[in-house]
């Protein structure tokens, strides 16, 4: 429930670099949690500089002089807030979600199946790189997950916009999932939670023993899980959230899987971004980023579009 109204503080940063699609030198103000600024900057720019520049005290901060200064000759300037605060968004401009939920649903009357291209490119990875995998519950392996898979993983993937839970919370979480381990030539290289409830399956989280992961490992895992949920009975599968962008390469991967954008069912942060130049190179990079939304609130799903005005 504190997530629907917190954190207060935010870190602002400037970002510059060459806007995707044109190649132009630009700039972005954000302000929210790093792993979402990041996000929003690199899906505009091909980010050449980042630096932090001050922390508000409140979203109210938002309207106050010393953000207007930071903003001042910005392209364009981001402002993620926590859901309950998002009427101190600036005005106009672009509203999102900070993340947005994935879903593979079996057809009426049907079961639940992996796409045949997926499928087989899985079984060519297998045959390559010699894969096995096994599911085993709890215990020490997910202690043993976390320090040599997940946490090592995300972070060296993510660098400053790692989001990584703690060891505490990974186990609160993972308690009573079970976790599928892939194995190459009998060494254990990756691994992934998941958990069936009733007729859905859920995929938590990955993690590698390198970066980058083993070709296909992600496929071999996510295709042995759904398979091994369609056998026992599922006919949804959850898989996970992703950043709201249909360029994404995590976006991009999940619709492999036939998996549909949905609202997720608990309110997310909501991000604002705003053109404060609105040429047409920076139209291009907004429309490049191809940012999905749920206007009004609804479930349906829209991509949000960015013109400059004439």
């Amino acid at each position: 429930i504190a997530t629907l109204a917190g954190p207060l503080a935010l870190p602002v940063v400037r970002y510059e670099g060459r806007l995707h699609g044109s190649g132009r030198h630009g700039s972005i103000v954000a302000a929210g949690l790093a792993p979402t600024t990041d996000f929003v900057a690199g899906a505009l720019l091909e980010v050449e500089r980042r630096e932090p520049q001050l922390t508000l005290n409140s979203p109210l901060s938002l309207s106050g002089a010393e953000f207007r200064r930071e903003t001042a000759g910005a392209d364009v300037v981001a402002v993620e807030l926590p859901w309950l605060w998002r009427f101190a968004l600036p005005a106009g401009g672009l509203r999102i979600p900070s993340w947005i939920s994935q879903e593979l649903r079996a057809p009426a009357g049907g079961v639940l199946a992996v796409p045949n291209a997926v499928r087989k490119e899985a079984q060519r990875h297998a045959r390559r790189e010699a894969y096995e995998v096994d599911i085993c519950r709890g215990g020490a392996e997910i202690d043993a997950f976390y320090r040599n898979y997940y946490q090592p993983y995300v972070t060296q993937r993510f660098g400053t916009g790692a989001l990584v839970v703690d060891l505490a919370r990974f186990r609160a979480v993972s308690h009573g999932m079970s976790l599928a381990r892939l194995h190459a030539g009998g060494e254990w290289v990756a691994g992934m939670l998941f958990r069936i409830s009733g007729r859905t399956l859920h995929l938590g989280w990955f993690g590698s023993r390198a970066f980058p992961a083993r070709p296909g490992a992600s496929e071999s895992l996510d295709v042995r899980v759904i398979e091994h949920a369609a056998a026992a009975g599922a006919s949804r599968a959850v898989l996970g959230h992703s950043r709201p962008s249909l360029a994404d390469g995590v976006v991009r991967y999940k619709s492999r899987f036939g998996a549909e954008i949905r609202m997720p069912r608990f309110p997310q942060r909501v991000i604002g971004i705003e053109a404060r130049r609105a040429s047409a190179e920076v139209a291009m990079a907004l429309d490049a980023a191809q940012f999905v939304g749920f206007p009004g609130g609804g479930s349906g799903m829209r991509v949000l579009r960015f013109r400059p005005a004439p």
